[in-house]
């Protein structure tokens, strides 16, 4: 049973990951979109070739039925287009239009360069460490939700 200063710190780390979704949802309402059309958006511009609802949300770590929500808006939008699998029709596979791979530059370079002077703003060894803890963190979850 963890301890009190372990309760602490954990409710600490927790607050960190709400403050994070805020600070990013803040910074998406510029463009109308949520955190999950950022992770969507992210991973279709850097497969130019497409991908399938499926895979989307897998390498998103995101609910297929999110995921659909987030392709219908990308859609409407005119950012991508579902194309045709020629020989089984209930799979399509997402592009990025002309228009959405603008879209998706123009989104994912403004946040990657905020996200990178923020970083650049801890030495090397710093980095290092929030990458290591961060990744022991999550491990550890995985590990733990699927003892559950």
């Amino acid at each position: 049973m963890p301890d009190g200063k372990a309760k602490q710190y954990l409710a600490e780390y927790l607050e960190l990951w709400h403050v994070t979704d805020a600070a990013y949802s803040k910074l998406l309402k510029r463009w109308n979109l949520s955190l999950n059309a950022l992770w969507v958006i992210n991973l279709l511009h850097r497969h130019p070739e497409g991908v399938e609802p499926a895979v989307i949300a897998e390498l998103t770590h995101t609910l297929r039925q999110t995921v659909t929500v987030v392709l219908n808006d990308l859609e409407e939008r005119g950012c991508l287009y579902r194309e045709p699998n020629l020989t089984d029709r209930r799979r399509k596979r997402i592009r990025l239009t002309p228009a959405g791979r603008k879209f998706c530059g123009e989104v994912l370079e403004t946040v990657g360069r905020i996200e990178l002077d923020c970083i650049a703003e801890m030495n090397e060894e710093e980095q290092q460490q929030l990458i290591c803890l961060s990744r022991r963190f999550c491990a550890n979850l995985a590990r733990a939700v699927e003892a559950e």
